[in-house]
């Protein structure tokens, strides 16, 4: 059976390492085919509904169907997905599909803060300056009101302190790093995907 995966490429990298894992590991005979939209489509709500319907779109009838997008990344999900037969994470973004509810309600008891990845790392660019149309004055403007920065080291890919450089420079917000695996986020799309299934495919998540 074959599970198509509609899904943010804002985690491409954890998700296709978290799957890489499920593969090895599977007890079901599921193949997974992911389609991936572009990171910086959620700052436009018209653009990421159209991202998504077109994937979802190309689905065949024989296919599960899964939406791998937070819960909240469009007000109106809910409504333009109901005529797809799809399974949807709950989470409702993807800091707290990898950071977990629980971190993230302890973190913020504190202080304020702003959450990246690494994907939002690799596509700040493409997020806030093309995107959201800011430039420097505008990103300090919206920016000023953490406290922090804090970037998710999930472990899949490398950076290095230029990266960190360029992204504080251009909000003038301190930027921390905690390290963080991926049990959070494996655990949500396992039981995503065996939700879409009917049945389970790992007996051991961690």
């Amino acid at each position: 059976m074959e599970v198509r995966i509609v899904a943010c490429g804002i985690f491409q990298l954890e998700l296709e390492r978290v799957l890489e894992e499920i593969r090895t590991k599977c007890e079901s005979d599921a193949e997974f085919k992911v389609i991936y939209t572009a990171p910086a489509l959620h700052v436009d709500f018209d653009k990421l509904k159209d991202g998504i319907t077109q994937a979802l779109d190309n689905n065949t009838p024989e296919e599960k169907v899964v939406l791998f997008f937070g819960s909240m990344c469009h007000p109106e999900m809910n409504e333009f997905i109901e005529e797809y037969n799809v399974v949807k994470l709950e989470p409702k973004n993807c800091i707290e599909l990898i950071l977990g509810k629980e971190r993230q309600n302890e973190l913020e008891k504190s202080d304020k803060i702003f959450y990246i990845t690494q994907g939002w790392l690799q596509n700040w660019r493409e997020i806030f300056s093309q995107g959201q149309g800011w430039d420097e004055i505008d990103a300090r403007q919206n920016f000023g009101f953490y406290d922090k920065i804090l970037l998710l080291d999930t472990g899949v890919s490398e950076f290095n302190d230029e990266d960190i450089l360029d992204f504080f420079e251009y909000t003038q917000v301190p930027i921390e790093i905690e390290n963080i695996d991926l049990t959070v986020f494996k655990k949500s799309v396992v039981e995503t995907l065996e939700k879409a299934l009917g049945k389970k495919i790992l007996t051991n998540i961690g």
